[in-house]
């Protein structure tokens, strides 16, 4: 209960303020990327959670360019997604770069679809997320899935 409270309390912090959401971002950015550098992904784990979280509050808030927002966002998603992955855990790591699609298609659709900048995120998670299935023994994703998904991802990004 007390956890849960720092935790949503926190959350308000950041929202209600840029700046710190900002220095907060990047600090855990650059922290998880400090633990990756010699394989420690244990300990990176948490800190790139963080800034995955924060720049989500960043892109929908709009506490920041949209177009940075989504950037950050989605150098999290494939930071947290690719450790998540070197720990074995492949269906968070799956499920980090679903959230991560599924935001950045949300936010292609609010955008318009002539934004080339969603269009290259979206695609760097549809590369990282088919990297991830493809290696990943025993998946749940068959060939005719992921040629679904990718002929998905094609027609989205495609659109006028």
């Amino acid at each position: 209960m007390k956890l849960q409270f720092l935790c949503a309390n926190h959350r308000s912090q950041l929202e209600n303020n840029v700046t710190k959401a900002i220095q907060f971002w990047q600090s855990e950015f650059d922290t998880g990327q400090f633990y990756l550098d010699p394989m420690l992904w244990h300990d990176a784990v948490p800190h790139l959670g963080c800034a995955f979280e924060t720049a989500e509050i960043l892109l929908s808030n709009k506490m920041i360019e949209s177009e940075v927002a989504c950037q950050w966002f989605s150098q999290s998603s494939i930071l947290l997604a690719s450790t998540f992955n070197n720990l074995r855990y492949s269906s968070e790591a799956e499920e980090i770069n679903w959230m991560a699609i599924n935001r950045l298609e949300k936010e292609l659709a609010q955008n318009g679809y002539k934004n080339q900048w969603i269009k290259s995120y979206l695609q760097e998670q549809y590369l990282n997320l088919d990297k991830l299935l493809t290696s990943t023994e025993g998946s749940s994703q068959s060939p005719a899935k992921l040629e679904a998904l990718g002929l998905i991802h094609w027609v989205v990004v495609n659109q006028p």
